[in-house]
């Protein structure tokens, strides 16, 4: 019998101290980096305490904006559920579901965050992950407003300045202005004037930094239009926030120079009031969307020239399942990333699902996806929801602010 070769295990023992002199427990942390930007937005709010290092790498403004630019390519969809008996506000979320050829399909929503705040209500929907609340209270004996910015993502939550109601009515508007960085607040309060006899309105603006006190701001109006009406919807593109006042006009508020424009819209359109109608971004420009159940009609409004104030329009047919949708009175409306238009009417018994519904203005098709996962949540089953909405084009943002 041959006894076995010595330099079999001389070989191993080679290999072995070669394995242990290459191999390094130090990660490159340009790697760490390409790691960490793949992950999650739980895991990476949950790593910022691995070191400061790590912190500060996750705070950075480089991997947050790397963080947003990739999640804008996963919208998603955002409910809000106010319950009366608790005096809260959850948040769920869900994907937006791309465009495909089937009827009928569904998402799963995730549960964000709660917000406990006595008759809290959506000022807007979602800018870039932020949604803006505005909670009624009393400070100091005087009646006044108290607005926050929530980072469902985050869950951090930032409470603005009181603002005093020195008049009847105080409405107010969020948006994002992409050149300076900067996320501002817009309120609009209204009083009357004992001089003149007229309603006089005053606009103040507050901008969310973490770096500076947050204040607001009076700015001045140079239109010198006095809007006196209730305020409907919001839409933000492209640094300016839109709104409607009236019948026949659009309020445009540049958040960078803080400018005030008003826009007319077109004669027979309602796309300004509040009435079975919607201001949308339709593919990087202001649009709205006028229904008619009488009439079985449904128009897209765009704006093609905002100096001249010429719009284009497209007449469609109004799905005949649709008329339900649009007659209850906390229907939600907007468009999501596939230029397709959301409807979303919640059936607020425990046994039905939730369905959004979607129209495709060119192909002239629509299509329903069940939300699935909020159905049998615990607060649907034991709470009586007052309110549930919908918004498209939510996305998840690290930022703090």
């Amino acid at each position: 019998m041959k006894d076995s070769p010595p330099s079999l295990s001389r070989r191993r023992r080679l290999d072995l101290y070669h394995v242990r002199n290459c191999t390094t427990t130090t990660i490159p942390f340009d790697l760490i980096i390409e790691i960490l930007s793949l992950l999650p937005a739980k895991s990476l709010l949950r790593f910022q305490s691995v070191s400061k290092l790590w912190f500060s790498t996750i705070r950075s403004k480089t991997f947050v904006d790397s963080f947003l630019t990739r999640s804008k390519t996963r919208p998603r969809l955002l409910f809000t559920f106010y319950l009366k008996n608790s005096r809260e506000n959850f948040i769920f979320s869900a994907p937006e579901h791309d465009n495909n050829d089937d009827k009928s399909s569904s998402v799963v929503a995730r549960y964000d965050m709660a917000i406990s705040d006595p008759h809290g209500s959506v000022i807007c929907g979602s800018v870039n992950g932020f949604v803006c609340f505005r909670g009624v209270s009393c400070f100091r004996g005087v009646d006044c407003n108290t607005i926050y910015v929530y980072n469902p993502t985050t869950r951090q939550i930032v409470k603005l300045p009181v603002v005093t109601l020195n008049g009847e009515y105080m409405d107010a508007r969020f948006g994002y202005d992409p050149v300076e960085d900067q996320y501002k607040v817009l309120c609009v309060m209204m009083f009357d004037d004992s001089e003149s006899q007229d309603i006089q309105l005053e606009h103040f603006v507050c901008t969310l930094s973490s770096s500076q006190r947050q204040e607001w701001r009076k700015i001045e109006n140079p239109t010198g239009d006095n809007y006196q009406c209730a305020f409907f919807g919001q839409i933000c593109i492209d640094g300016a926030l839109y709104y409607g006042v009236g019948h026949s006009r659009i309020v445009r508020f540049d958040l960078r120079s803080e400018k005030i424009d008003i826009i007319k819209t077109p004669k027979k359109s309602h796309i300004s009031t509040a009435y079975q109608s919607t201001l949308i971004n339709y593919k990087g420009r202001l649009g709205g969307v006028d229904y008619s159940c009488t009439e079985n009609l449904m128009t897209l409004w765009v704006l093609e020239d905002a100096e001249r104030e010429e719009w284009s329009s497209m007449k469609c047919a109004l799905p005949p399942q649709w008329e339900d949708l649009l007659g209850g009175y906390q229907v939600s409306k907007g468009v999501i990333h596939t230029g397709e238009l959301m409807v979303f009417n919640p059936w607020l018994e425990s046994s039905m699902p939730f369905y959004v519904c979607y129209y495709d203005f060119n192909k002239k098709s629509t299509r329903e996806v069940e939300i699935r996962g909020i159905k049998d949540c615990d607060f649907r089953r034991f709470h009586w929801i007052d309110e549930m909405l919908c918004y498209p084009g939510h996305v998840e943002n690290i930022r703090f602010v």
